[in-house]
């Protein structure tokens, strides 16, 4: 009884997550995640809602001493990454818990800028950082971002627009107007710390699954540094690509170690 209810559980929440998955591409957001959490979600619902065909597989393979090789292999590997994805997702979860310092020095990571002005996920960063900077009216904030082809200014820029337009003051604002991407968002950023003399704890700005991937690059770049995390408020569009971003931080964050 207890293993019926417990397989029903899982093929359930596993065919929820799969079109939690899915749902991103209605707003054409492809990334590695959508595809990396629903092979799992697919294989989830294989192991446990069709759980008489995988016994059925699992007895022909374990006929066979090549094939018995093989299942275990498969399963010490599943076995392994599910360990893995425990462990790096209690991380991130801390890494976004850590609760930003006051009038520390802000850095708010840049996203894309759409023709119209802030994306949505750019918007919600920019309205974070007013709060923190209304919150702490002695913080300086580093606006990061450069231009890509297909945007109508740098990232940076548009950030410090909006934040002027929000109210705050253009002299709290220093622009890092020349970085691609996260590595170099923080990387130029702790140079301008460096350069201006400005506080050396940090509070970074962005979405909360990206919390820990920032502060192993900040740990990289300058290992004194201290960090703090201040977690966007996702919209309906950001919720719907959550799972998709948290997932895909599974695959960067070990490629960020390794570098």
């Amino acid at each position: 009884m207890i293993e019926e209810i417990l397989r029903i559980t899982v093929t359930v929440i596993a065919v929820v997550f799969l079109f939690w998955f899915l749902c991103p591409l209605l707003f054409h957001i492809r990334r590695s995640g959508t595809v990396l959490g629903a092979l799992i979600c697919c294989v989830l619902i294989f192991r446990f809602g069709f759980s008489g065909v995988y016994m059925k597989l699992k007895e022909l393979m374990l006929s066979n001493p090549a094939t018995t090789v093989l299942l275990r292999l498969i399963q010490i590997g599943a076995t392994a990454f599910l360990i893995y994805a425990v462990i790096v997702s209690c991380l991130m979860i801390y890494a976004m818990k850590i609760k930003s310092k006051n009038e520390s020095t802000a850095v708010i990571l840049g996203a894309q800028v759409k023709p119209w002005g802030a994306s949505k996920l750019l918007r919600q960063r920019i309205d974070a950082a007013r709060e923190y900077l209304k919150r702490n009216p002695d913080s300086i904030i580093i606006a990061t971002g450069g231009q890509g082809k297909d945007e109508p200014m740098s990232e940076a820029q548009c950030i410090y627009e909006n934040l002027v337009e929000a109210g705050i003051s253009p002299e709290r604002i220093v622009l890092e107007d020349r970085s691609t991407n996260t590595e170099e968002n923080i990387k130029y950023s702790l140079q301008i710390i460096e350069e201006n003399n400005l506080k050396h704890d940090i509070t970074v700005i962005t979405d909360s699954y990206h919390q820990l991937r920032a502060r192993i690059i900040a740990r990289k770049t300058d290992p004194t540094v201290r960090v703090s995390a201040v977690n966007t408020h996702n919209n309906l569009i950001g919720l719907s690509a959550y799972p998709t971003y948290f997932v895909r931080e599974w695959i960067a964050i070990p490629v960020e170690i390794l570098k």
